[in-house]
């Protein structure tokens, strides 16, 4: 009698997360990881492993309320000044990080794109960044 095999696992990839707030910003929620713009003047590899790219960005946003201003609610007469109010805008969502990844070592970094400071970094994964070699010897 044949004893059934179990079916094979396919190799799941676990992609490194992407911070859920800064501390400067608050909450942030990420778009979708795309390939990035193929630009003449910028190399589209990574440093870390040679991969010859595109690499990986996505684009975050925070929740943004604007200062209140003041608006004119009439216009001034020959007798009376203008009359005006101060006015609370509404919240909006606003693009406010940007992070890049290579999609062979998944090696990542993040930046909050208002003084393009790295807030994040995730190391490379060891196993990937290291290009294969004919005779195994790394150097």
């Amino acid at each position: 009698m044949d004893i059934p095999s179990e079916p094979a696992v396919a190799e799941r990839r676990i992609l490194p997360a992407l911070p859920d707030a800064d501390p400067k910003l608050g909450e942030i929620r990420w778009q979708r990881w795309e390939p990035a713009l193929i630009m003449t003047h910028v190399d589209p590899s990574c440093s870390t492993c040679a991969f010859p790219g595109p690499l990986s960005t996505a684009i975050g946003k925070t929740y943004y309320t604007p200062a209140p201003s003041r608006v004119r609610v009439e216009r001034s007469t020959r007798s009376r000044p203008s009359k005006w109010v101060t006015v609370q805008h509404r919240p909006y969502w606003c693009i406010t990080h940007w992070a890049v990844r290579c999609p062979s070592c998944d090696e990542m970094h993040v930046y909050r794109r208002e003084d393009w400071a790295e807030i994040h970094y995730w190391p490379p994964t060891t196993e990937r960044a290291l290009p294969p070699t004919n005779d195994n010897v790394l150097f």
